[in-house]
């Protein structure tokens, strides 16, 4: 079909897949020079390496796939593995590790020679690493030492491009319709008003949520649920897949992330549903490994053949590390190709099996192109957390064939994002999700809004409400006026007995922001000591150090706040989260104290400004908000931030600071 809409169809395909080859091209590139331009003892202080390991073992973890366990050499780190940043999940390249004064062709060799694979176990004592290569025994001397180094990760990005290479060899008549809707090559058609009643599993639910999840029903194609803070979009979509499921309709239940994911099998769980949820096993909540695909391989009716080939493979994993003769280890090694080759024989069949049988399927969003999703046939999508996917992300699972694909999400929270060095680039059109895309295309009546938040105090709510929600939201009775104060062994003091505290630091001195470069993350030393008194007369009241968390925009300021906070409450810092307002996206505390540090002449806020990184930032509190900044700087930053400044001075309990009571 030649059409202008099918021609605008193909120059936005045409535009993705350059953007993202150059998005994975930016990837592999920040990667490689970090690694090539920083000798492993500087990543190893940044916390993206770890020196000095020898190879202690290897198994056959789950999946089958090649283990291998790494301790540190005792004679350099007495104290056990020296502090690090891999975590599990990360994926990360195994090598040699020479001395200082190693050529540039040993150097050479040894990056050539390197393994990669995925961190599944992170422990004071070990390291363990889920290999990617049958060939793995041959290219590291594992009688030697080595480290392990943090590399990039670009996987996703060749899924996406490979589901927008398929998207443009498709006729029109071979799309499927869910695309055409999606991309206004087909009419959107509203679902009529049901005249039946629906028998909800969930009588919890409040009215906007009930006529939510009968939308979401009724609709033939595409239907969106915009879930805001605390408004209860989880609980929706858990009713919505229980009502699906009653309906015969196999599910895929989709998120951009794992914990987005991991968050809907936990729930679900309790139902007594078949369901899978299908992922490296190194990477799941440990609540929802009982329900892994793996975990469901290992307790199958062909499990045990599959058990019997695994402790066989590690039995002469074991011989090959113990033998010294190089002919016996190669013919070990070529019994254990043999052996993984069955192997995978077996467990691909368990697979098919298991993914076949269970009425809700769980994946990540690049999972659902994986061999274990790619081929099953499904009535239905749900994408959860559907504002910060990608674009292409999200057309991954759509190609699947359902007739349907429910999106919840709130596109005025974080977008999506994708590592680049120039905030200008034209990569920055990637960052736009699916969600966001369907709201201007179709209007108001593809989406449903639920509206009641569960969350937050009513004061601590209402400027977001009022700034980017229309007025929509509306505290629930049992939040709306809770404070700290109304918790067991908290006293009533003016911090407590408030749910909305501003310190403005603008009329005082000494709390301007710490000169840093241009393109360096921002610090504000006072600002970070004025946490640390407030904090202080929270921990006083009797807050609990698990109810609070100090968040803040900028990086360098999360570092001073982890090393003062530390350093002054070296036991309850444990249990106080320290962390960036985009990592606190999803979560919630009973207290929550901001940093916006930002105070400077010029009046400059950078990313400040963004307004869905403020609204994840002000809706994280349930009873106690404490916004800590300069006025006269952030109110020049942008209409939304002239608003809340003007908002607190009206409505919050207003404190100015005194650089001698912070002595």
């Amino acid at each position: 079909m030649a059409s202008p809409a099918m021609d605008g169809f193909h120059s936005f395909l045409d535009e993705q897949l350059e953007l993202l080859d150059k998005a994975r091209e930016a990837e592999i590139k920040l990667s490689n020079e970090d690694i090539a331009q920083a000798s492993p003892k500087a990543l190893s202080g940044r916390g993206l390496a770890v020196l000095n390991l020898c190879v202690s073992r290897f198994y056959t973890g789950l999946g089958g796939k090649t283990v291998v366990e790494l301790s540190p050499d005792s004679s350099l780190a007495p104290g056990g593995m020296p502090a690090h940043g891999l975590r599990t999940g990360d994926i990360v390249r195994i090598e040699e590790q020479l001395s200082a004064s190693a050529k540039k062709l040993q150097v050479k060799e040894a990056q050539a020679g390197g393994l990669t694979g995925v961190v599944v176990r992170s422990a004071t004592q070990k390291l363990a690493v889920a290999l990617e290569t049958d060939k793995s025994h041959l290219s590291v001397d594992t009688t030697k030492r080595i480290w392990v180094v943090k590399v990039a990760n670009d996987a996703p990005f060749k899924r996406m491009i490979q589901t927008i290479q398929d998207l443009k060899a498709a006729r029109f008549e071979d799309l499927p319709n869910l695309i055409k809707v999606a991309f206004g090559l087909s009419a959107y058609m509203p679902p009529p008003k049901s005249e039946h009643d629906l028998d909800f599993f969930d009588e919890r639910l409040n009215g906007i949520q009930k006529e939510a999840v009968s939308f979401a029903l009724e609709t033939e194609d595409l239907a969106l649920i915009h879930g805001p803070p605390g408004t209860g979009k989880t609980q929706t979509l858990i009713e919505i897949i229980r009502q699906l499921v009653a309906k015969d309709c196999k599910v895929l239940v989709c998120g951009p992330s794992n914990i987005s994911v991991d968050n809907i099998a936990d729930k679900l769980g309790s139902f007594r549903i078949p369901m899978i949820r299908v992922g490296h096993p190194a990477r799941l909540l440990p609540s929802v490994i009982s329900n892994s695909l793996d975990v469901a391989i290992k307790h199958s009716s062909g499990g045990m053949l599959v058990n019997d080939i695994r402790k066989e493979m590690d039995e002469k994993l074991n011989a090959s590390k113990r033998t010294r003769n190089g002919a016996e280890r190669r013919k070990l090694w070529e019994d254990i190709r043999h052996l993984k080759k069955e192997y995978k024989i077996r467990e691909r069949k368990c697979t098919e099996d298991i993914v076949k049988t269970s009425k809700v399927v769980l994946s990540t969003l690049h999972g659902a192109g994986g061999r274990d999703v790619l081929h099953q046939k499904f009535d239905v999508v749900i994408i959860d957390e559907a504002g910060q996917a990608l674009e292409a992300q999200s057309l991954i699972p759509l190609l699947q064939g359902p007739s349907k694909c429910i999106l919840a999400g709130d596109h005025l929270q974080l977008p999506p994002t994708i590592p680049r060095t120039d905030k200008a680039s034209k990569l920055q059109k990637l960052e736009f999700s699916l969600f966001e895309r369907l709201i201007r295309l179709h209007g108001p009546s593809i989406k449903r809004t639920l509206s009641v938040q569960y969350r937050m105090h009513e004061a601590i709510m209402k400027y977001p409400s009022i700034g980017l929600y229309d007025s929509l939201l509306l505290a629930d009775a049992a939040v709306r006026s809770h404070l700290l104060s109304d918790l067991p062994n908290v006293t009533n003091t003016d911090d407590t007995r408030e749910p909305l505290v501003f310190w403005d630091t603008h009329p005082q001195g000494g709390f301007g922001e710490d000169e840093t470069g241009a393109n360096e993350s921002k610090s504000n030393a006072m600002e970070a000591a004025l946490c640390l008194y407030h904090l202080r007369n929270l921990l006083n009241a009797g807050v609990q150090p698990t109810e609070i968390a100090v968040i803040t925009p900028y990086n360098a300021q999360v570092a001073i706040l982890s090393e003062i906070i530390k350093s002054r409450f070296p036991s309850e810092s444990i249990e106080i989260e320290i962390g960036s307002v985009d990592g606190f996206q999803g979560r919630e505390k009973e207290a929550i104290l901001l940093s916006l540090v930002r105070s400077n002449g010029k009046k400059e806020v950078g990313f400040l400004a963004d307004e869905r990184r403020l609204n994840v930032a002000m809706t994280r509190p349930r009873r106690h908000l404490c916004v800590i900044g300069d006025s006269e700087t952030v109110s020049n930053g942008s209409t939304f931030l002239k608003g809340w400044m003007d908002f607190l001075e009206e409505n919050a309990d207003l404190r100015y600071p005194d650089t001698l009571m912070l002595q």
